[in-house]
């Protein structure tokens, strides 16, 4: 029983140890991995919505479940490019100027985060006639930031 006790006092302690550290400002490199895996989430979840829109692919169980999941990936992106990588050396599709922008990429990635709720709920919805608006305002917000924000492919 003593033994149980220590053991969780010390893991407390350590655990206490080790937490400012999770607010400390990442690497500028980890930083631009993790944005790039989070972009990368939310393209494989608009092709594969889209795929399935389209008729390209039959798994229409999984439509609600893309859009969800975009709803909820672009709740993510504006906090995704909090820091600064600019001058890093850290290689970025993001253009420098995301940073200097402030509000303007603010504004675009609320638009993504808008229509990606559009899209979810039209699709929860059911109604056909509005999940195809939907889906091109949703590709219509990407478009926006990406002409804006990234590097050209």
């Amino acid at each position: 029983m003593k033994f149980a006790v220590r053991s969780a006092l010390v893991a407390g302690v350590l655990s206490i140890a080790v937490l400012p550290s999770a607010f400390a400002e990442d690497k500028a490199e980890d930083a631009v991995k993790y944005r790039e895996a989070l972009m990368e989430v939310v393209g494989g979840h608009t092709q594969s919505f889209f795929a399935l829109l389209q008729g390209k692919v039959s798994h229409p169980e999984d439509l609600a479940w893309h859009a969800d999941s975009l709803a909820e990936a672009s709740k993510r992106v504006k906090g995704a490019f909090v820091q600064n990588t600019a001058g890093s050396g850290a290689k970025t599709e993001a253009k420098d100027g995301i940073w200097a922008a402030g509000s303007e990429f603010t504004k675009l990635a609320g638009d993504f985060e808008t229509a990606a709720a559009n899209l979810s709920a039209a699709v929860k919805s059911k109604d056909q006639a509005a999940i195809g608006p939907a889906a091109k305002a949703l590709g219509g917000a990407c478009k926006g930031c990406h002409d804006e924000f990234r590097e050209k492919q």
